[in-house]
């Protein structure tokens, strides 16, 4: 389940930097940012990690990201019974309801992309609200019942940066850190800012492996007792 989570955690993270290739190469080379070309391109029309009109395509970027957010829905299937040792129904909800916005956000982004204009997909807004607000609100309340309830105290600075890089990987704070991680403040869409969500996922894709166990160790073989008469057959 780790090599699962975190597989799928770092191809989500590769589709959206090929996403943002797709819209912001080469005309938003750095130090061209303010060229005519890459100003253009800032224009929310171009957005493709949520589609909705007036909309533009920008090369495959929708399919890509469409692409990312499925594969990231997987990651969210695996990561609460990964993470989440009790209580069962806590890790159902947040697996059901984080796959089920990501899928629903992915499928949008994908068919948009690959028709060329905006299709209408209900729904879009009850998603995004859940990826605004279940996963940040999820991942604090993990962090905070795991610290100390773990048998290995040395993890928690590990559980903290986990939950920290899954909170920034959702809608709300990346939108607010990708102008501050590109040093570009657009008067739209900062160029690279969406693939500024790459960073946390690998991150996360990381941090797995340091928080979650590495498994049961077995149980020691019973000892042998010694042999006697009655053990010798015949």
């Amino acid at each position: 389940m780790r090599a699962t989570a975190s597989l799928l955690l770092l191809a989500s993270a590769v589709m959206f930097v090929a996403a943002a290739v797709q819209r912001w190469w080469p005309a938003c080379r750095r130090g061209a940012f303010e060229t005519d070309a890459c100003l253009r391109l800032q224009d929310h029309a171009f957005d493709h990690l949520l589609v909705a009109d007036p909309w533009t395509p920008a090369g495959h970027a929708a399919q890509y990201a469409g692409v990312a957010m499925i594969v990231l829905a997987g990651a969210a299937v695996v990561l609460p019974f990964l993470l989440v040792r009790r209580p069962l129904w806590f890790a159902v909800t947040v697996a059901i309801s984080t796959a089920g916005a990501l899928t629903l956000l992915g499928a949008h982004a994908w068919t948009s992309g690959v028709g060329g204009q905006v299709q209408p997909t209900p729904g879009l807004t009850a998603a995004v609200l859940v990826l605004t607000f279940v996963v940040p609100v999820a991942a604090g309340i993990w962090a905070t019942r795991e610290r100390g309830a773990g048998p290995d105290p040395a993890r928690d600075p590990w559980t903290l940066a986990l939950a920290a890089a899954l909170i920034v990987s959702s809608p709300l704070p990346t939108m607010l850190l990708g102008p501050v991680v590109v040093l570009y403040s657009s008067h739209d869409t900062s160029p690279w800012s969406d693939a500024v969500v790459s960073l946390p996922l690998v991150a996360a894709a990381t941090l797995v492996w340091k928080v979650t166990p590495r498994g049961t160790p077995r149980a020691p073989a019973p000892p042998r007792r010694a042999g006697t008469l009655a053990d010798v057959p015949g």
